[in-house]
């Protein structure tokens, strides 16, 4: 017997309250705030962190918020849990419910971020981020108030685990060879696609994230063994690297789009390598002449 608070939790109910107070403006509002909860747009601001504030932070971020996308379709296709009826979605959406991918990524990224910073102000910001992001998607229609909640407990354990084992990782990565870095860079993703690769739904998706995982772990093994760029010392640098920055991965993007139309993990991993290596080599140069 399912307990009462969960079973509401999973009811359209709440959905149907919050949808009550609708209008075009929060249906605007809304779409706005969930698209800004992309993992994408994540890792667009995890690059701005690696490139503009710490390598370290960013590139954990980004391990973060790849984990994070993965573990939630991975989780999706383990518990088949179904979305609210589709009488209630203001925008289309597919596949299983829980958990809420887009609650679980930004309590990932938020949550590490938190853990990082530690400045009461930040936790308060990145605690909002999170809540506006679930809520939209329970008015949205496209999740049960379970499943955010699902994604939200999901996403902070993975932050929580992550700035804990940072330091053990870091540490054991300084003692292994160099072939060894580069196998372990592939090998992980790979694993994570064959075990995805098991379940009764395989989506593209979860072989995205893979390519993208092994592009940017590839390029920052090789931006620490050949170019070895220091974190930006001012803000007239900080803005420097990120508008060249913004301005490679945009063409980088369109370059892609346009010649390899069809090729879409070529497109995936050209971005990865583009943040985590060709980006900082621009930088390398910009800042030697």
């Amino acid at each position: 017997m399912i307990p009462e608070p969960v079973h509401f939790l999973f009811s359209e109910n709440i959905n149907i309250y919050l949808q009550g107070f609708g209008n075009s403006f929060l249906d605007f509002f809304f779409i706005a705030v969930t698209n800004a909860g992309s993992e994408q747009v994540y890792i667009f601001l995890a690059s701005l962190i690696f490139w503009c504030y710490s390598k370290r932070i960013g590139i954990t971020a980004m391990y973060v918020i790849l984990f994070s996308a993965f573990a939630a379709l991975f989780a999706k296709n383990l518990f088949g849990m179904p979305r609210p009826p589709e009488y209630l979605h203001k925008i289309q959406e597919n596949g299983f419910g829980f958990p809420s991918g887009h609650a679980q990524v930004s309590s990932g990224f938020w949550g590490y971020m938190g853990s990082r910073i530690k400045k009461p102000w930040f936790i308060m910001v990145a605690a909002l981020v999170i809540l506006s992001i679930s809520i939209s998607r329970i008015y949205l229609g496209v999740h049960y108030a379970g499943d955010v909640a699902g994604g939200i407990i999901f996403g902070l354990a993975i932050a929580y685990i992550s700035f804990e084992a940072e330091p053990v990782i870091t540490s054991r990565l300084q003692r292994i060879g160099r072939r060894s870095k580069y196998l372990s860079a592939l090998m992980i993703p790979a694993i994570m696609i064959a075990l995805a690769s098991l379940q009764s739904s395989f989506l593209m998706e979860q072989m995205e994230i893979g390519v993208v995982m092994a592009s940017v772990s590839i390029g920052y093994l090789l931006e620490e063994e050949r170019i070895c760029f220091e974190d930006a010392r001012n803000n007239k640098q900080r803005i420097k690297r990120a508008f060249a920055g913004v301005l490679m991965l945009a063409m980088i993007y369109l370059i892609s789009a346009l010649v390899f139309p069809g090729f879409i993990f070529f497109k995936y991993a050209a971005l990865g390598v583009t943040s985590t290596l060709a980006a900082p080599w621009v930088f390398a140069r910009m800042e030697s002449s």
